[in-house]
């Protein structure tokens, strides 16, 4: 198997003293090499104007670094100078690169144990015991690290773990999609700000000039904290032109429970002019609502929206049931009652007055009686629940008897 060169971990560049080494700080250079040696304080060396390392090697020589030649400044513990005391020693055999490499990794100094185990391999290229330490398997007679098998089975590492390409092309899409959405908030925020100066006109053109589905939940969320009501009609008449299921789904969500008519109006108009057809589901399930209110808004919806399909629930709909606090009731009195004798309890509370706080009210909706009366061509049974569904019943009796003819 041919065996990809492996080149040291460092390139070292000391001056060593007879005596041998005293502590020292490592400097890493952004070139490759380091030097070992003592920082001088930096009063002794005021000419250097804070922007120059001074060191005194081991070796008793002066050298000076730029900041910028210098990548990490590493201080030496009692473990590191061992290590270079022993790896100067260290003959340069199999046997004695395993055994400074098991002192490494008791020392916890993994990265030079990993140089020697590299070494073992430039000396020995089929050594089990350093492979198996860096990592590496056997497979079918060769050689492979955990990566290389993995890509065999089309698998990439990827943010901390091995997945399939599918996985990390959906992964970089999700991130893609969550940074341009956080520039698209950054950005109409900015523009909101805009609205307030003399630079309105441009700023309601930058927004109106939308087309990027990314900015619809940027849109939906500024939205939501806006008060003002031409600044809504903007976004929301932005939010029309998009076509992403977020803006869809706000849209349907203000036709239905807006409060203001004519913002569920322009919400309806862009649905019925950009989708079709529309989802009945979130507008028969608001005629189920506890509110009143939103009943009615909803079934005024599904009359502009006009689909026959929604003519069964809104029979269910021309009359609901809804709570509301009683205005009639009186706050609840309590009153203590003592009491003595052999088969007293001794005292107590009672609890009374007021009446009922919630009422069930039974309610009429005009907006499902309007919608049904479009959707079913003219028919008008009032709100005689019993009337529209024998017409209703009897309108899928002829759809059948008509089906069959056909075939």
């Amino acid at each position: 198997m041919k065996l990809i060169h492996i080149l040291p971990l460092h390139l070292i560049i000391m001056l060593l003293a007879p005596s041998g080494i005293g502590r020292a700080d490592v400097f890493e250079l952004k070139e490759g090499g380091r030097i070992s040696g003592v920082l001088i304080e930096q009063d002794k060396a005021e000419q250097n104007k804070n922007d120059q390392y001074v060191i005194r090697t081991d070796g008793g020589a002066l050298v000076t670094l730029d900041h910028s030649q210098v990548r990490k400044r590493v201080t030496q513990d009692d473990n590191s100078l061992e290590y270079e005391q022993r790896s100067r020693a260290l003959p340069d055999t199999v046997e004695a690169h395993h055994e400074l490499a098991q002192w490494c990794k008791r020392q916890g100094l993994g990265e030079m144990a990993d140089h020697h185990l590299q070494r073992i391999l430039q000396l020995d290229p089929n050594d089990p015991q350093a492979r198996q330490s860096l990592g590496f398997q056997k497979h079918h007679g060769r050689w492979f690290t955990r990566e290389q098998i993995m890509e065999q089975r089309g698998m990439h590492h990827f943010e901390g773990a091995y997945r399939t390409s599918q996985d990390i092309a959906l992964r970089e899409q999700q991130k893609h999609r969550e940074q341009a959405e956080t520039d698209w908030f950054r950005k109409i925020r900015g523009w909101r700000r805009w609205l307030d100066d003399q630079r309105s006109t441009e700023a309601a053109q930058n927004i109106a000039a939308i087309r990027d589905p990314y900015a619809a939940n940027a849109l939906i969320k500024l939205l939501d904290r806006e008060d003002d009501p031409k600044v809504r009609s903007l976004y929301i008449e932005t939010l029309g032109e998009l076509r992403h299921p977020a803006a869809v789904q706000k849209l349907v969500s203000l036709s239905i429970y807006e409060f203001d008519h004519e913002v569920r109006q322009q919400c309806l108009d862009y649905l019925l002019r950009l989708y079709q057809p529309i989802s009945l589901l979130p507008y028969l399930n608001a005629l189920r609502d506890k509110d009143n209110a939103v009943v009615n808004q909803a079934a005024e919806a599904l009359e502009r929206i006009g689909n026959p399909a929604a003519l069964s629930p809104l029979i269910d709909a021309l009359a609901t049931t809804h709570k509301y606090d009683n205005p009639e009731s009186a706050p609840e009195e309590i009153n203590a009652t003592f009491t003595q004798g052999p088969n007293s309890s001794g005292g107590g509370f009672t609890f009374g007055g007021g009446g009922k706080k919630v009422i069930s009210v039974d309610q009429r909706n005009i907006g499902a009686r309007r919608a049904l009366v479009e959707l079913s061509g003219g028919q008008d049974f009032e709100f005689n629940e019993n009337a529209w569904r024998r017409w209703f019943v009897n309108q899928q009796e002829l759809t059948d008897v008509d089906a069959r003819r056909d075939n």
